[in-house]
């Protein structure tokens, strides 16, 4: 992470509930059914980001939409930089 700490960056969390990641799981099969649930919690485990997302709710080529705005808009990307200076803490994102 520290490779990144003078760059702009933007922490995005992009998700969907676990039963929407078995059933997408099932739909590939490239994978066990199941795994993507297990590592859930740790994949999601943190409560700050610049930006998040569901694609139960939004499609991903509106998920980049709301990316490109984002960076359009000059908003300051602070998520990643408080992460990096340990700020962020694990728990349960907002969305």
């Amino acid at each position: 992470m520290e490779l990144f700490s003078d760059h702009p960056v933007i922490f995005v969390v992009v998700k969907c509930s676990k039963e929407e990641l078995a059933r997408r799981e099932q739909l590939r099969g490239d994978r066990e059914v199941g795994l993507a649930s297990s590592q859930y919690d740790n994949v999601y485990c943190f409560n700050e980001y610049d930006l998040e997302f569901n694609t139960e709710i939004m499609r991903s080529s509106e998920c980049a939409n709301e990316i490109l705005n984002f960076i359009k808009s000059n908003k300051k990307y602070t998520a990643f930089k408080k992460l990096i200076k340990g700020e962020i803490k694990e728990g349960v994102s907002s969305s």
